[in-house]
């Protein structure tokens, strides 16, 4: 569960996050926040168990950082919590995980099992980690693509726009239309 919470403390750190470690009763327990959002990051040993038990501990975990909520104003609005487990979950687990996904009441939430190394720790931090990888566009030639989508407009118009003729000539052609 250890190693799980420090993958996740590197990936929310990369990600430009605060995070801090503390403990609870059941285990370590990650806070994390940024300018928008705050949360917490919680470890079970099973699906099983975090089924039977998140809404015990996430509430006792609120309770003790109450006054950190309230400080956080508007931030609270976006606060997440965070389930992980490293064993995999059976179908009916997996399904009721994504019920706890569903319960938008108090927190927005993130469960999952099966989170086995970074890449699916990274995989579960998803909604809280920014694009990281931009777009890759192909060059494109400009003014073949404003011929192909402008096959309405007259085509001594659309010529005369490309050639950057004056306002008054793109005028002219336009009224020579009607």
């Amino acid at each position: 569960m250890t190693d799980i919470i420090e993958m996740a403390k590197q990936q929310l750190v990369d990600g430009g996050y605060s995070v801090k470690t503390t403990d609870d009763n059941d285990g370590p327990v990650l806070l994390f926040e940024n300018d928008a959002v705050l949360g917490f990051v919680l470890c079970f040993p099973d699906a099983g168990i975090m089924l039977e038990r998140w809404k015990e501990i996430s509430q006792r975990i609120f309770t003790c950082e109450q006054f950190a909520l309230r400080r956080a104003e508007s931030k609270a609005w976006n606060a997440y919590l965070v389930l992980l487990t490293s064993t995999p979950g059976d179908y009916g687990e997996n399904i009721m995980l994504g019920g706890i996904e569903e319960d938008l009441v108090g927190t927005r939430k993130i469960a999952r099992a099966g989170v086995a190394d970074a890449g699916d720790v990274c995989s579960a931090l998803l909604p809280l980690l920014a694009i990281r990888n931009a777009p890759r566009l192909n060059a494109l030639d400009m003014s073949a693509e404003i011929r192909l989508r402008t096959t309405e407009l007259p085509r001594d118009l659309v010529e005369g726009f490309l050639s950057s003729a004056s306002e008054g000539t793109l005028i002219q052609l336009l009224e020579e239309d009607k």
